[in-house]
């Protein structure tokens, strides 16, 4: 039975880490529920407190992280909060293009949004930029916070 339960904790891990690409799937309580799974149905509750505070106030800045790292970097770029909300529309639409128009998808809404403002071309591009930047980066932040919490739980588990 141990095999079925590890597989079910395996997937959740999984899917968290295709999270990161697809805003569909909420990344981080993902692979709090594969902790939360181990520990209450192997592990019978021997994970200390200092892992759930330090899981819970990482879960909780890795789903800031997601809404707010977009929008910082299009703002510091020069966009408005039109091109904030352009950049998650974008995100959502580019999911039918698959991972690479999560990155795309954004860039365009973005330069599209801030042409319609009467910005020129090529204030438009950089604002897009920016989105792609502060996506990107947002992704690499979360994901080696992830890491870092599958490596804290591997040690514990062994």
């Amino acid at each position: 039975m141990d095999m079925f339960w590890w597989s079910m904790v395996i997937l959740l891990f999984v899917l968290g880490f295709a999270g990161l690409f697809l805003p569909v799937l909420p990344d981080a309580l993902l692979l709090l529920g594969g902790f939360i799974l181990y520990d209450v149905v192997i592990g019978n509750g021997s994970f200390p407190l200092i892992f759930w505070i330090t899981a819970g106030l990482i879960t909780v800045l890795i789903m800031i992280v997601d809404y707010v790292a977009g929008g910082i970097a299009a703002r510091k770029y020069g966009g408005s909060r039109a091109s904030t909300w352009a950049a998650i529309v974008g995100a959502v639409v580019g999911l039918v293009i698959g991972p690479i128009g999560m990155i795309i998808g954004p860039f365009v809404a973005v330069v599209l949004v801030e042409m319609l403002q009467k910005k020129s071309f090529e204030e438009a591009m950089k604002v897009g930029f920016g989105t792609m930047i502060g996506f990107i980066g947002g992704v690499l932040f979360k994901g080696l916070l992830m890491i870092a919490l599958i490596i804290w739980f591997i040690i514990l588990v062994m």
